[in-house]
């Protein structure tokens, strides 16, 4: 039986600064404000429930964040960690940094939807057995950053190597190439559920928000096809992505994003075909939801 999930990660702008290695001080909330609401719009729109991976400490850094969060839940859609702080470079600290991230955002996340957390993603997408350890150990019953795409890998060690050259320090990495390699399809891995961001059949090519933003709607109605042979669809998304450089007032300099060229029309037209797609042919529910479904527990 086909399934899928949506999700979307809440990195806010600070972040986007970080990666093109600029001076954060001008980021807003508008992630949160604009793109974080109108997903939680369309979802409601199109009728399906959605998985949101929240950075803990944004609900203390950004005074709308905990009532929007607070709403998400209430509409039903599920919190999951994104780490507290969302450190790029997670995969490579000490096991007693790595246990502050993932309890206290664990603790923040399970008391404001007063319900334990069950589900994490890296940043970065960028997981190693040791930290699926640890967040077995800290009581997360699933984990979602396994990424198993070439182009996307390459591609990124391409553009960071590109930022240095030219001088340019990124805080985001690239984890071991062993990624590459894993399945595309759910696992359990060292005492944890992992369910894959979505890639397709062949040169595992990213089904992913920026992907698809890239493609438009013609190109996503060409690998239509070899999505349909996907049985379950892991689509990952940012709040980023709805979001609008000029409505928004998002710092021009940030147009390196490539979820800020395209016009917020075109954007909502594409992820609501998308999303009735996969509603009407897979089903769509929260990765939490489909979890135990997917890989009963040994």
């Amino acid at each position: 039986m086909r399934s899928a999930a949506i999700n979307v990660d809440i990195d806010s702008l600070h972040l986007y600064y970080r990666i093109h290695g600029l001076d954060e001080a001008r980021a807003t909330n508008a992630v949160w404000e604009r793109g974080v609401v109108r997903f939680a719009e369309l979802f409601a729109e199109v009728g399906v429930r959605s998985t949101f991976f929240v950075v803990a400490s944004d609900l203390s850094r950004w005074p709308a964040a905990r009532e929007i969060a607070q709403d998400l839940v209430a509409r039903g859609h599920e919190l999951a960690s994104h780490s507290l702080t969302h450190p790029y470079d997670l995969v490579r600290q000490h096991d007693r940094f790595v246990r502050n991230e993932l309890e206290r955002s664990h603790a923040i996340l399970s008391e404001l939807r007063n319900a334990p957390v069950t589900g994490f993603r890296a940043p970065g997408y960028t997981m190693t057995p040791r930290v699926m350890r640890l967040l077995a150990e800290t009581g997360y019953s699933y984990d979602s950053s396994y990424f198993p795409s070439p182009p996307y890998y390459f591609a990124k060690l391409g553009v960071l190597a590109s930022m240095l050259v030219r001088g340019k320090k990124s805080e985001s990495i690239v984890g071991p190439p062993s990624i590459l390699w894993k399945s595309r399809l759910p696992s359990f891995e060292e005492g944890l559920v992992e369910l894959p961001v979505t890639v397709l059949p062949g040169i595992r090519f990213p089904f992913i928000g920026t992907s698809l933003l890239m493609m438009k709607q013609r190109g996503y109605r060409l690998i239509k096809p070899l999505l349909a042979r996907v049985p379950f669809v892991n689509l990952e998304l940012h709040g980023i992505d709805l979001c609008d450089l000029d409505a928004d007032g998002i710092d021009p300099v940030l147009l390196k994003q490539p979820d800020l060229r395209v016009p917020l029309a075109d954007k909502l037209a594409l992820f609501r075909e998308v999303f009735s797609d996969l509603r009407d042919g897979w089903g769509v529910d929260t990765l939490e939801a489909l979890a135990p479904r997917l890989v009963p527990h040994p």
